[in-house]
């Protein structure tokens, strides 16, 4: 018999469906934990939705069903409420399930779902401006589209990460002119953004002054339009700019151990633009506007048209998000292309996507996923540049009380080097947690005593289960081979429920594929973390009763771990083996 993954179950369940005489797609099918075990493991709505389908008494379809599903793996079956298949399975065959995963997680993964080799998507993240600080603005599309990586390779896609740095604007030639009257090149080679930042701001400072304000602002255009020319100083410049400030960003990237594979900014798209608009007016999508500027008009006539150029003949973000989608297409041909960005996005966006298809750039689909903003309830920093308070602040503050909080507790077993890096890795792992816990969506209330939490919904919790666990299997002295060969023998409805929901794992990461939502995981990894403490904290395991309930547990244990672990993978948390 081999292990009874969901999708087999799906499979056989389909299968009686059909023998008893319906139609039923595939996707249509879908598999629940059910609330209580009295209930039974898992339940269907198939019967009720082929009554819907039919015309027919949900009651009825459901015993045609059942009927026909009679299998060896089956403790029994139930007719439920409206229509509701409710299904126990056998716990024997359930060893094989947690065998699997304790010997080889990937394995069991990739036969409980359909993986999607072929398939490709590229993921724009993060995408600061250089030049200007990276605030903790910049951490939700970081961190959750970081996860959304982990997760599309988790199943199977080649996923290309790119990082859209702001590099063009006006802004960039105010800022050259600055460096030209006030620059200290040593001074900015020493610490680059701060003191970029410092000649930005006192640009316009200057510029308040009525007398200065004209001159000023004519000049930061002027050095801005040497620039778009090709001129070669202007152009070395820009590229210092681009140099120092990535000096300073990486180590953010490499602190929250976040990778890209590209980084083109926004000036790398620059000669890619002006064949677009050519193409675009030659077939007609693109129109002259008003005063000569240049615009897709939309289906809707009162409706706002997507402007790509300006009366003067400039660009916009539009036309070079448009050169991105091409260049993607060019380069990757993929299926799937993902913008990970703050809900204010959103209509630059869907401008963006209808323009794109409008002008043929690609076949694939787009998406935005869309993030909320975060909000600091009780976070004092030092620094701040006007309203931003610095994500590498954040960063430090947090492994400093998570430092505090591992002092606090005792800790007396661990050494001082051992503590200062528990309490780096704490920290970063409290922060992406705070990210991704909640629906990408919200807006999140950060306080370091719910992110640092050890017995909440945060990741001092989680990281604190896996170390509890571990220790279990170190006591035990155990190898992966030895527990794959244990049989389970659940006494406990909390075991059984703990089984049930190590088989949902994949589900999970389907469904947060699915939706762009890497909540559902880190939701998934709370409720199985709680399970398993409340059944570590009532029920012996070295000391169980019997060997064989013993041996149970430990398999038990180990698979909890193996999922763990591999879905803060997901998350880009890192687990410890101590705490």
């Amino acid at each position: 018999m081999k292990p009874q993954h969901l999708n087999f179950i799906k499979a056989e369940i389909l299968k009686a469906v059909q023998t008893a005489g319906f139609e039923f797609e595939a996707d249509q099918l879908h598999l629940e934990k059910t609330k209580t075990l009295e209930h039974g493991h898992f339940s269907t709505n198939a019967a009720m939705v082929l009554a819907g389908q039919h015309k027919q008494n949900p009651r009825e379809v459901a015993q045609k069903v059942i009927e026909k599903l009679e299998a060896e793996w089956l403790e029994k079956l139930e007719i439920a409420g409206p229509g509701f298949i409710n299904l126990f399975i056998e716990q024997k065959f359930y060893t094989k399930e947690l065998s699997q995963m304790t010997q080889n997680l990937d394995s069991y993964f990739e036969e409980s779902i359909s993986l999607n080799a072929s398939k490709t998507m590229v993921i724009d993240t993060s995408h600061p401006n250089i030049a200007k600080p990276m605030g903790v603005h910049h951490l939700l599309s970081t961190i959750i589209g970081d996860s959304i990586k982990n997760i599309y390779r988790k199943l199977g896609w080649t996923v290309v990460g790119d990082n859209f740095l702001g590099d063009m604007g006006t802004q960039f030639g105010k800022l050259m002119h600055a460096i030209k009257l006030w620059g200290d090149v040593e001074a900015i080679e020493k610490d680059p953004i701060t003191e970029l930042q410092k000649l930005y701001v006192r640009f316009h400072d200057e510029a308040e002054d009525p007398d200065k304000k004209e001159a000023l602002e004519s000049a930061g255009r002027a050095e801005y339009k040497r620039f778009e020319e090709g001129d070669e100083e202007a152009r070395k410049m820009h590229a210092k700019i681009k140099a120092w400030s990535l000096q300073e960003i990486q180590p953010i990237y490499d602190r929250l151990g976040v990778t890209f594979d590209v980084m083109n900014g926004e000036s790398f798209y620059e000669d890619m633009m002006q064949p677009i608009l050519d193409q675009g007016q030659k077939d007609g999508v693109i129109v002259e506007g008003e005063k000569g500027a240049l615009i897709i008009p939309v289906d809707d006539p009162e409706a706002t048209p997507v402007l790509v150029q300006k009366s003067d003949g400039a660009t916009l973000y539009s036309t070079r998000d448009l050169a991105r989608t091409k260049y993607w297409e060019d380069t990757w041909h993929p299926d799937l292309m993902v913008i990970v960005t703050d809900i204010a996005q959103k209509f630059h966006f869907e401008q963006v996507f209808y323009a794109a298809e409008k002008l043929g750039l690609t076949s694939a689909k787009n998406v935005n996923v869309n993030t909320g903003r975060m909000q600091f309830k009780d976070v004092k920093m030092s620094t701040r540049k006007g309203n931003i308070i610095l994500l590498n602040e954040v960063l430090d503050e947090a492994v400093a009380q998570a430092l505090a909080r591992i002092e606090g507790r005792g800790g007396d077993t661990l050494s001082d080097n051992e503590k200062k890096s528990l309490a780096t890795i704490m920290g970063i792992n409290s922060v992406k947690y705070a990210v991704l816990s909640p629906n990408r969506s919200t807006n999140i209330i950060f306080t370091w005593d719910k992110v640092l939490n050890f017995d909440g919904n945060s990741a001092p919790y989680l990281m604190y289960t896996v170390a509890r666990a571990k220790s279990v299997l170190r006591k035990a002295g155990l190898s992966d081979s030895e527990l794959a060969t244990f049989e389970l023998n659940l006494t406990l409805d909390l075991e059984k429920e703990l089984v049930i929901q190590l088989m949902l794992y994949p589900e999970v990461i389907q469904r947060a594929a699915d939706e762009f939502k890497p909540n559902l995981v880190a939701n998934y990894l709370y409720e199985l973390a709680s399970t398993f403490n409340s059944f570590y904290n009532g029920n012996p395991i070295l000391k169980a009763d019997s060997e064989s309930v013993k041996r149970s547990r430990l398999l038990l244990t180990a698979a909890v771990i193996r999922v763990m672990e591999d879905g803060f993978a997901l998350l880009g948390m890192e687990p410890v083996e101590r705490m």
